[in-house]
């Protein structure tokens, strides 16, 4: 009896208070490599240096960083030409690919820790230690992003020649903007490099960048006149010239500044001319700017007018033939500032227009057909298509539009408008987080609020 009292109560206790069930099996963790969105032959992580950096370290690999701007059109003809070429689908499984917009508020802690003077600009870091293991600056061509993915990885493994250690500290140098550091180690890089270094073009380019920062106009001249015979038919020669044509205008020597700038005008010729040169239709089109420009500088009007027209005719081919809208942005400034240097501003609205029907999500070619309006003496168009972008624009950039709408109110002779976007700008550029701040860009906009007291 009394065992069937204990059976009875064991099972009155099991019906009462049955077993708990098995704990659910935990949450899988956030995978931060899921955020890598797949576009041509690489997968990039946007904006989010975090995530990158787990991702990364998940899988024991580098971060190739690309730092551009909506605005910049090299940075859009790298992201909408070399980064196609199915020659980079190995590099999907050597590294992790990181985009920075860098004028969202959210990307500024990374710029703190990977500056940025020139757009693009690419790193290449370390995920464990966010060391610096490679940097370029400006367009590159195919072979040259596959050397710069290439020294990078020989720098974390601590592979290369004498040269890539030196060129390694000038690339951790220019990421701090210590320019004077970084000008010694690319001179002691080309001192230790041999024949064969495969980035000698660069490591010139690049000292001629630390020399132009930290204005230093002879030694510019110098090593244009040593070292530009090693430059080869790419975007950066095309650049390096340009610096050097800088570098010049600022030597007291007059008859030195007249050869060295003959000198890039003849170098700009031989590779616009040279068919097998290692230029994309964007920097085609800069390097005809910077030809154009230094003709008109030296009073040869005609020249440059023919110069401009060919480019002209050369961004417009390629935009009527750009696959989708965004790579056709990628000429909306090439195509207006040349059209506004033809006279012929208002010729390009059209195409413009049709830019922004097609990038209802862009500012930028709101803001172009605003200056290109604003440059046709259009003030009320301009005024309207700049205020629909500055509803859409954001970060350091807004601070540009914020001026443009102030030049435009001043020529419409609306004072009371342009006081209020200069001010406007002013504390644009006064909010902006540290790694975001242009102090030439807040000097200027203060400037211009000073006049008008």
């Amino acid at each position: 009896m009394k065992a069937w009292i204990a059976l009875a109560a064991v099972v009155a206790c099991s019906k009462a208070k049955p077993p708990p069930p098995p704990p659910p099996p935990p949450a899988p963790a956030s995978n931060p490599c899921a955020k890598a969105v797949p576009e041509g032959p690489l997968a990039w992580i946007a904006d989010d240096y975090p995530d990158a950096l787990a991702c990364a370290r998940d899988k024991k690999l580098p971060v190739v960083v690309d730092l551009w701007a909506p605005w910049c059109h090299t940075c859009l003809s790298m992201q909408t030409t070399v980064f196609r070429d199915p020659s980079f689908t190995a590099d999907r499984d050597r590294f992790v690919f990181l985009a920075l917009d860098t004028d969202r508020e959210a990307n500024a802690p990374a710029l703190a820790k990977l500056s940025i003077s020139a757009w693009p600009t690419f790193y290449v870091i370390d995920s464990s230690s966010e060391q610096v293991l490679a940097r370029f600056i400006g367009a590159a061509g195919i072979a040259q992003f596959h050397g710069f993915l290439d020294a990078g990885a020989r720098a974390l493994t601590g592979g290369g020649a004498a040269a890539d250690a030196r060129m390694l500290g000038a690339d951790r140098a220019m990421a701090k903007q210590d320019y004077q550091t970084a000008a010694d180690e690319l001179a002691a890089a080309l001192g230790a490099a041999d024949a064969a270094w495969p980035r000698r073009a660069e490591a010139i380019y690049d000292r001629g960048f630390a020399l132009v920062k930290s204005e230093q106009w002879r030694a510019c001249a110098d090593l244009a006149d040593a070292r530009g015979a090693d430059m080869g038919t790419d975007a950066l020669a095309t650049n390096f010239w340009q610096g050097a044509w800088f570098c010049a205008s600022k030597l007291d020597d007059a008859a030195r500044k007249t050869a060295l700038q003959d000198r890039a005008i003849a170098r700009w010729r031989a590779i616009l001319a040279d068919p097998h040169a290692q230029l994309s239709i964007d920097d085609r089109a800069e390097a005809m700017g910077y030809l154009r420009d230094a003709l008109d500088e030296r009073g040869d009007k005609d020249g440059a007018l023919a110069v401009a027209e060919q480019a002209r005719v050369l961004v417009d081919d390629a935009a009527a033939k750009a696959p989708d809208p965004r790579a056709a942005m990628t000429y909306n400034w090439p195509r207006a500032e040349v059209y506004v240097y033809l006279g012929r501003p208002l010729e390009l609205v059209p195409a413009l227009e049709k830019s922004a029907r097609d990038l209802p999500g862009e500012y930028d070619p709101r803001a172009r057909l605003g200056w290109v309006y604003w440059k046709a003496g259009k003030l009320p168009e301009a005024a309207k298509w700049t205020d629909e972008a500055l509803a859409m624009v954001y970060g350091p950039r807004k601070g540009r539009l914020l001026v443009q709408r102030a030049e435009i109110a001043a020529a419409a002779g609306d004072h009371a408008g342009e006081r209020t976007f200069r001010e406007q700008a002013v504390k644009l550029y006064e909010s902006l987080p540290e790694a975001q701040q242009s102090p030439g860009a807040l000097a200027a906009a203060k400037a211009a609020l000073a006049k008008l007291n």
